[in-house]
């Protein structure tokens, strides 16, 4: 019982329940109050008629007083009591419908407080509801009670509260019998409207676990996004969507790097192979070994940095925001490239020093691997231009790295940043491992730039690098 009130539909039930139950305690506080505010008003309006009654009474002519004069003025439980100007009481009459043991002690007209009083005895059921009147010097007169003038100067009436406490005591009863009933009513209600209304977030959580058993394909149907549980769906759905791709590439990714580093460790075993087995004789044969097995494991070791490199990407690893000199880092490694590829020429187009926030190693391996790409995948003699402007905006400077070799086309344009990815041999010898331009994107977005790729037919490859420029540093 405790765990489902723990649960959603426990506490939406019991916080309903609980706001229908102070509602009804306000509304049957505020219906009781205005009873008591409408009883007292009554009273109030009768005791006075009652005292008007009284007065219009006595002043008749030959008019005296008396017990049975009183009960034919009042009804039997009326109390009436007359007092003298100084406060002395003449004479009181109690209901009959109250017991002698039970009658309570009226004070005097001048100390009772203006207006309603309820007096009752200690111990008894019954009780008065008691109004004074004082009487000014002009109403004052002397009638006769019981064959005695006495001058009259203040009167106070009242009647059993009995009809009272018990129209009370049953609003009272009426009210909470209701007030149990209605709640009673509304948590069946509610517990049903709660059963049927959050049946679709069951059938979100029942998703959720077979998904998470290993059906990863399995999705929350969505009936309509603009309610609450729609939105939720339709993000789980995206968030799920989200996730399956993510480990479909890292499966891809896991893949094609075990694919990248069995060639060269088949190429490193058959030659060691080779060794062992007596097969290389002359030592001319150990050196072309040896230089094949430097050649793999130089070409292991670039792939591992590489997905070391984009591993850290990946990872959201935080990046240095260093004031680099974009202008020296790109001559720094043309200046490379024309040594490691003197059959490529290299022009340059710099303007004048563009500093940039970043990481410096980072920004140099993002310019390395795209003139090293260009390089690579292109004949000899192909030229390789590097171009570094700033945007019109001057917000942001903008690194082109071109070539004049075939291109790609438009197929070929969309897989160009895909990992392990490579284009025919129609763009050069084979080579390289596919990471170049993923590593020049994830470089690009980690220093919230962008990296985009062109090849107008004719034209060659053009990758464009738009990187934020630190303003403060340039002006």
């Amino acid at each position: 019982m405790l765990a489902r009130l723990r649960g959603l539909r426990g506490r939406l039930a019991v916080g309903c329940l609980l706001l229908l139950a102070v509602g009804l305690t306000l509304a049957d506080v505020t219906a009781y109050l205005a009873l008591k505010q409408q009883i007292a008003q009554r009273n109030s309006s009768l005791l006075n008629l009652a005292i008007d009654r009284t007065l219009a009474s006595a002043r008749l002519p030959d008019c005296d007083w008396s017990s049975e004069r009183f009960r034919q003025v009042l009804p039997d439980n009326y109390y009436l009591g007359l007092y003298t100007a100084d406060g002395t009481r003449i004479i009181e009459f109690f209901p009959t419908s109250i017991s002698a043991d039970s009658l309570p002690i009226v004070p005097g007209f001048k100390e009772l407080p203006a207006g309603l009083t309820s007096l009752r005895a200690p111990g008894a059921n019954d009780g008065l509801v008691v109004t004074p009147r004082t009487l000014d010097s002009n109403e004052e007169f002397t009638p006769m009670i019981n064959g005695t003038p006495y001058r009259l100067g203040g009167i106070v009436a009242g009647f059993t509260d009995r009809g009272e406490v018990a129209l009370v005591r049953q609003q009272a009863l009426l009210q909470a019998v209701t007030a149990l009933i209605i709640l009673i009513l509304a948590g069946g209600a509610i517990a049903l409207i709660l059963r049927f209304g959050l049946a679709p977030l069951r059938q979100v959580a029942h998703t959720a676990q077979e998904i998470s058993a290993g059906d990863s394909r399995r999705r929350i149907p969505v009936s309509d996004t603009r309610t609450e549980i729609g939105a939720v769906s339709q993000s789980l759905n995206d968030a799920f969507d989200h996730v399956e791709e993510s480990e479909q590439r890292m499966r891809s990714f896991v893949a094609d790097a075990s694919h990248e580093l069995r060639t060269p460790l088949a190429t490193i075993h058959g030659w060691a192979d080779l060794y062992l087995s007596d097969g290389i004789g002359e030592w001319a044969d150990v050196d072309i070994a040896m230089s094949r097995i430097r050649f793999e494991t130089s070409r292991m070791n670039d792939l591992v940095e590489q997905l070391l490199a984009l591993a850290r990407q990946d990872a959201g690893v935080p990046i240095r925001h260093d004031l680099v000199d974009l202008v020296a880092v790109c001559a720094d490694v043309i200046e490379s490239a024309t040594i490691t590829y003197a059959d490529h020429p290299v022009t340059a187009v710099f303007p004048h020093p563009v500093p940039v926030q970043g990481d410096e190693a980072l920004l140099r391996q993002l310019v390395s691997n795209l003139v090293s790409n260009a390089a690579r995948h292109t004949p000899e003699g192909t030229e390789v231009r590097v171009d570094l402007e700033r945007e019109n905006d001057s917000s942001s400077v903008r690194l082109v790295v071109s070539d004049n070799g075939p291109g790609l086309d438009i197929d070929q344009l969309e897989h160009a940043f895909d990992r392990f990815w490579r284009a025919n041999s129609g763009r050069g010898p084979a080579g390289g491992t596919g990471l170049g331009l993923s590593i020049v994107r994830s470089i690009a977005l980690a220093h919230g730039g962008t990296a985009t790729i062109e090849s107008p037919p004719g034209s060659g490859l053009r990758v464009i690098v738009r990187l934020p420029v630190d303003l403060e540093a340039a002006t």
